[in-house]
């Protein structure tokens, strides 16, 4: 079987689109971190009220408003939403408002914040996915 051969318009036209397509290789890697943040030899614990909750990509967020004087807001990161869905939760699995319970990882710098372990509300536990 003979291949056709490309004419230079083509040629050109596909050399543009890689030249594109590469350009955009470093903005997706960026926008994504590692969990090398996240000190995993210790656990945290705080309960408190759930803030704000991002289902987004590319890591599920949790914002809670801990219990405490004064009142702190912790970022909890989690997997991804499709790491989440795999083991039950779905995009009203946590609201605001909510009272919540949360164990997870600190960040190293010592924000408040962290890998999600697990969150439990009413008598609901979800994982982190993370």
């Amino acid at each position: 079987m003979r291949h056709p051969r490309l004419s230079p318009s083509s040629i050109r036209r596909r050399l543009v689109l890689a030249v594109i397509a590469s350009g955009l290789l470093p903005l997706t890697a960026s926008a994504h971190h590692s969990f090398a943040i996240f000190d995993r030899t210790k656990t945290t614990a705080v309960k408190g009220l759930v803030g704000r909750f991002d289902w987004t990509n590319p890591h599920v967020t949790i914002y809670v408003d801990a219990e405490g004087t004064p009142a702190q807001r912790y970022k909890i990161e989690t997997g991804s939403i499709n790491a989440l869905a795999r083991s039950g939760w779905k995009s009203d699995s946590i609201k605001v408002g909510d009272k919540a319970e949360v164990s997870f990882h600190p960040l190293k710098n010592g924000d408040p914040g962290g890998l999600l372990i697990e969150i439990k509300i009413g008598s609901v536990v979800l994982t982190g996915g993370g």
